[in-house]
């Protein structure tokens, strides 16, 4: 028997999902979606990893599902970093509730997510160093690149972004950029997974990254997975969600990071 129950955090409205099996304690997966997307749709998902024994959490990031308001279309995508960087800001105040409740297993907070949720997952390994693992499914860590590729597609479509508005941004999302430092990963257990013929976050974003955590990693396969699936877009196929469901349980496991590091 599975639990689905609407819960709101502060102002932030999400969906926690589990299986009533096993202890109340279990570990955690703060899951989150992509742009002009809702938490529900993520629901499949969730229901894939609560079957291994997690209590997956689907928050609505700002500006969407219940939280969206006038700030749709174009508003939306120019909005795309300041979204990503209060879904990261948000991560410890959705969990602590759920610590405090001793539902979730502090040392075993996993994030991950789809696209720009992929994205903020990313982010929040860089900033939080208690999260134990991530599950990203077609992002891009690369956040200065990826933003200035960003611009020019804005800009490509009509859409002017001042020079000093691109500073500002450059500015504020560059303290959580990955790939400026691998180092802060510090072992803790990745999935990756891209389609290669996707075309709305180039595939050679996961691709360039993995090459560097391969080194990292020296071919841990249980601490570092990367799939690239051939003929894939940007959408996530079945093989994805079950190799992700497969790896993180086992990756979990032997990752505990406390939560005071």
């Amino acid at each position: 028997m599975f639990l689905i129950e609407e819960r709101e955090i502060g102002s932030v409205p999400l969906l926690h999902i589990t299986s009533n099996n096993g202890p109340a304690k279990k570990p955690a997966l703060l899951f989150y979606h992509g742009i002009t997307s809702a938490k529900e749709h993520n629901l499949h998902i969730a229901y894939t990893f609560a079957k291994k024994g997690f209590r997956v959490l689907l928050p609505d990031a700002l500006h969407h599902g219940e939280r969206e308001k006038s700030v749709v279309g174009e508003k939306r995508y120019l909005s795309f970093w300041d979204i990503v960087l209060q879904s990261i800001h948000e991560v410890p105040t959705i969990a602590e509730p759920f610590l405090q409740e001793g539902l979730i297993d502090e040392n075993r907070i996993a994030i991950g997510g789809t696209s720009m949720g992929a994205i903020t997952a990313y982010g929040a390994l860089a900033a939080y160093p208690w999260l134990c693992s991530g599950c990203c499914f077609m992002g891009a860590p690369q956040y200065m690149t990826f933003s200035k590729a960003m611009f020019e597609k804005l800009e490509q479509h009509g859409v002017e972004v001042k020079e000093a508005q691109k500073e500002a941004v450059l500015a504020k999302i560059r303290p959580f950029d990955l790939t400026a430092d691998i180092e802060r990963l510090n072992g803790r257990p990745l999935f990756i997974w891209h389609g290669k013929q996707d075309d709305t976050v180039p595939f050679m974003y996961a691709e360039q990254f993995a090459n560097r955590l391969f080194n990292a990693y020296q071919g841990k396969t249980d601490r570092f997975q990367f799939i690239a699936e051939e003929g894939a877009g940007h959408k996530i196929s079945r093989k994805a969600m079950l190799a992700a469901a497969e790896f993180l349980p086992q990756a979990i496991g032997s990752s505990h990071v406390s939560r005071t590091t």
